[in-house]
């Protein structure tokens, strides 16, 4: 039998940010399979345009709930790099420690709070308290280590 098909799965849950899935099928073969990111304009560049440098890390932190201090410390490297200040191997290093820790909620995130549940068949991560108790605690406990880092590397933990 033949089968033709088109599938188009809009708002896939459970990401950071948005996701679509758009799939295609014709005499029974896969022809297309497409995992789009769909962001829409928040104008940004636009905001900063005109503004006193000295706020562009502020504004830049509010670009992602996720990843504030990633985006403070592009723009930090920006203004940086613009008026030619060297930063000592101390800031620096800090710098890459709040970094890191960032990148670890953002993985404790995914893994206990976005990809946990389907492994362990729950629709969401609050039955997960419930039905997984050392889970949910372990992602407690990880999160708010990283927490931690990031306050007192970088003064607060997100914004």
């Amino acid at each position: 039998m033949k089968v033709n098909m088109k599938i188009d799965v809009h708002h896939v849950c459970r990401v950071e940010g948005h996701g679509d899935i758009h799939i295609k099928v014709k005499d029974g073969k896969l022809l297309e399979a497409q995992w789009a990111v769909v962001e829409t304009p928040r104008f940004f560049e636009a905001m900063l345009r005109g503004q006193p440098y000295d706020l562009a890390p502020t504004l830049s932190s509010r670009i992602c709930g996720i990843c504030s201090i990633t985006h403070t410390l592009a723009s930090l490297r920006a203004v940086e790099r613009a008026m030619d200040v060297k930063i000592p191997p101390a800031a620096r290093m800090l710098r890459l420690l709040a970094k890191h820790a960032e990148t670890l909620q953002s993985h404790i995130l995914h893994v206990f709070f976005l990809a946990a549940p389907d492994f362990l068949g729950v629709p969401s991560v609050i039955p997960l308290i419930k039905t997984n108790p050392e889970v949910a605690g372990l992602a407690a406990r990880l999160k708010g280590l990283a927490n931690d880092i990031c306050d007192l590397v970088a003064g607060r933990t997100i914004h």
